[in-house]
């Protein structure tokens, strides 16, 4: 009995932990990407600057798992490139889906995601990507280091932190989306994803300059690549 209740009250959280995400506004969803993007970098944990410097688009996702015996995600986000050395106007991002398992409890996950190929640019032109699949990725280094990655091991790096208790979390398999229907509520139905990301930020809506303006703060104009 106690296992069903707790089955059901896991449906009810995740339910409602992402008809929230989903159900956010635009200028909520922006606000969200630039504070999970301000707080990293803000914290003991900053991304390095030589590493933003080199990365090709940036990433910063709030993604919501609920479950247990099930799991699940809700998520959001925005990911910019560079364009001729400044960044893009920015396309909402989504993931999503279920997993089965033994999965307990919930969790709030920030993730700053640095795509640092030419190969890893390309594969966010696409419809969807998975980590771990269509693209490597490994867990960012941290500090004031100073270096050059000419030749990445991994075309993604992540920076994650997390709050509450989640077993079985794990990016590997994490399928990512572009958010069309927002992306054609703020730009227009003729604009695709690689559209967007090839377009020079000071060109995008003024809702959407929040999360660019934190972007160029810490990463600057960075390589033209």
């Amino acid at each position: 009995m106690k296992l069903i209740n707790l089955f059901i009250v896991s449906c009810l959280l995740f339910s409602a932990f992402v008809s929230e995400v989903r159900g956010s506004n635009i200028e909520k969803r922006v606000a969200i990407s630039r504070q999970v993007l301000l707080e990293r970098m803000v914290s003991h944990s900053a991304i390095p600057p030589f590493l933003l410097s080199q990365a090709q688009c940036v990433a910063a996702m709030r993604n919501v798992k609920a479950g247990f015996i099930f799991g699940g995600e809700g998520s959001t986000g925005m990911v910019s490139c560079r364009v001729n050395g400044v960044w893009s106007a920015p396309s909402f991002l989504n993931t999503g889906g279920v997993s089965f398992g033994l999965l307990i409890g919930g969790q709030v996950v920030d993730n700053v995601l640095l795509f640092m190929t030419p190969y890893s640019r390309q594969m966010l032109n696409r419809n969807s990507l998975q980590l771990g699949g269509d693209l490597s990725f490994a867990v960012g280094p941290i500090g004031d280091g100073v270096g050059v990655m000419l030749e990445p091991l991994s075309h993604v790096l992540v920076y994650s932190s997390g709050t509450g208790l989640y077993a079985g979390l794990s990016l590997n398999g994490t399928v990512m989306t572009h958010g069309e229907n927002r992306n054609q509520k703020l730009y227009g139905n003729f604009f695709s994803a690689d559209q967007i990301l090839s377009t020079p930020g000071n060109l995008a809506p003024p809702s959407v300059q929040p999360f660019l303006e934190v972007l160029n703060h810490y990463a600057g104009h960075g390589s033209s690549h």
